[in-house]
């Protein structure tokens, strides 16, 4: 069964010592993938660029990034600029005003939902222990810094510790480094392949970010469905 945002919170919540989070898609935007961000981003702009294209340049770009030197020292500026940078160079396009459109904006947009979801991560923070589990490209620490959204107890950077999602070993490492049960632990993601299957393998509650016109897979079943993170405080009771 998967619970809705209708649910009561107060028995899911019951034993619940800790929060993990997704950052790409859930705490930087509710259910919105960078790279579908890019598409709405590029429409915006009136960018006659294909979708194809777009994905094409976006994942070389993503490659790209991973192998800077110094990534680990890159904010979201830094980070963003030059994830446009390599993915117009890949589109062969020398487009000064576009990288600026696509960069502005997705950068703007970040903030705004830090903006937006920093009070109820602050107040999340005096009831458990908070922690980021993300696939990142090794500047996960830099970034939350950056974005101060909670003080968190664990922050795992795939890149960091050379394991990535979907791998459960991954959310493995998360219940051992926070010494806790793994069904006292609530992890909340946007992608049910990547952040619900894996982590209710090793024994996580879940609750699965999504857009309301996409379908609930019925494999795990009692996966929280919220619209919103925001959906999160009112749901816990």
């Amino acid at each position: 069964m998967t619970l809705s945002t209708s649910t009561p919170g107060s028995a899911f919540a019951a034993g619940l010592e800790a929060i993990l989070l997704d950052y790409g898609g859930t705490l930087d935007g509710d259910a919105q993938h960078w790279f579908d961000h890019f598409v709405r981003l590029y429409a915006d702009a009136g960018a006659a660029v294909p979708y194809p294209a777009i994905k094409d340049a976006f994942y070389a770009a993503d490659a790209a990034l991973s192998r800077a030197v110094d990534i680990d020292a890159f904010g979201l500026e830094r980070m963003v600029r030059t994830h446009v940078a390599f993915q117009l160079r890949h589109l062969g396009r020398d487009d000064r005003r576009l990288a600026a459109r696509l960069a502005d904006g997705f950068i703007a947009d970040t903030r705004s939902a830090w903006a937006r979801n920093r009070p109820l991560l602050g107040r999340l923070a005096q009831r458990f222990r908070l922690g980021v589990v993300s696939n990142s490209y090794g500047n996960m620490p830099t970034l939350l810094a950056e974005a101060a959204l909670a003080p968190f107890t664990l922050v795992l950077d795939s890149v960091l510790v050379g394991i990535a999602k979907p791998d459960p070993a991954l959310y493995a490492l998360a219940v051992k480094q926070l010494d806790l049960i793994p069904s006292s632990i609530l992890h909340i993601g946007d992608s049910w392949a990547r952040d619900v299957v894996p982590a209710d393998a090793v024994g996580m509650r879940t609750a699965w970010l999504a857009r309301p016109d996409i379908a609930t897979p019925a494999v795990p079943s009692r996966v929280w469905r919220l619209n919103s993170l925001l959906d999160l405080e009112v749901l816990l009771g």
